[in-house]
């Protein structure tokens, strides 16, 4: 199965002069915990999850309403082509331990996979359990 047929075709962006504020009001309306932050119409500078917005407004005491998306967008953007096979995504998520992945075609942003995509859309189960339980390992832990 290619990523093209489980993937979220319809996604929700930032441009990357938006604010945090309007990440996480998006966030919230449409029920999602990840964001690509794009420029010039729809190429990925990177993406903002729910997580990034809390840790990165905590660190640096920032004002959600008066900081740009692209001060906190993550700077690796893991990214795959619509036509790769599943397991090639499922095994990427698991090796750079993350949940979702951008889908580029001509360096256009046409659609994310999440790991919750391929729970539901394909038969993988026993490897999406294995990719969350790697995923879920707590990392080094940081002196704060």
């Amino acid at each position: 199965m290619k990523v093209s047929e489980i993937m979220t075709k319809n996604m929700v962006v930032v441009n990357s002069d938006d604010t945090i504020l309007d990440a996480a009001k998006l966030m919230k309306q449409h029920n999602i915990g990840c964001i690509p932050v794009i420029e010039n119409g729809d190429k990925v500078l990177g993406v903002i999850t729910d997580r990034d917005i809390v840790l990165n407004m905590a660190k640096y005491n920032s004002d959600p309403a008066n900081t740009c998306a692209k001060e906190i967008a993550s700077d690796v953007v893991y990214k795959v082509k619509p036509d790769v096979d599943v397991k090639y995504a499922l095994d990427l998520m698991q090796k750079q331990k993350i949940r979702r992945l951008v889908v580029i075609e001509n360096e256009s942003l046409v659609g994310i996979v999440s790991l919750g995509d391929i729970a539901v859309h394909t038969n993988r189960n026993i490897e999406v359990g294995d990719t969350l339980i790697e995923i879920s390992k707590p990392s080094k832990v940081e002196n704060i």
